[in-house]
């Protein structure tokens, strides 16, 4: 390929990219009472199988914790995170990975979120996990 046939061919797959209808939009991660509220709208979801919720410790290795089948595009979703590690205070990381049918996969932005737990809230915690 020519020098200026490859800048345009590849010119051309960014923009198409940068101007591709988002999936995931305003995602957000909230501070429950003792849980995480994830909330996030969809745009088009043409073509989308799931969505992933994946959380992560250190925002950088990410575990699928849960998924959810897609409602039609311009709908707006919660997922509530109750398994969570009741210690004194810890950082939370949470992604959205909407994968679509031909394998592929949309990241949404990561959202992050800080719990601090009670001496009481740790206790009643790990009296819960015993039963489980």
């Amino acid at each position: 390929m020519r020098p200026f046939l490859t800048t345009l061919t590849i010119l051309l797959l960014f923009a198409a990219t940068a101007l591709a209808p988002s999936i995931i939009t305003d995602f957000t991660a909230e501070n429950g009472e003792d849980y995480v509220l994830l909330t996030w709208n969809s745009g088009t979801e043409s073509g989308l199988s799931f969505y992933q919720i994946e959380r992560s410790l250190d925002g950088i290795e990410f575990q699928a914790i849960g998924t959810m089948t897609p409602q039609g595009s311009n709908s707006s979703y919660e997922y509530e995170d109750h398994d969570l590690y009741k210690m004194t205070s810890r950082t939370y990381f949470y992604r959205i990975n909407a994968t679509m049918t031909n394998g592929s996969s949309n990241y949404s932005s990561v959202a992050q979120v800080t719990l601090s737990f009670s001496g009481i809230q740790q206790t009643w915690g790990s009296i819960k996990s015993l039963f489980r």
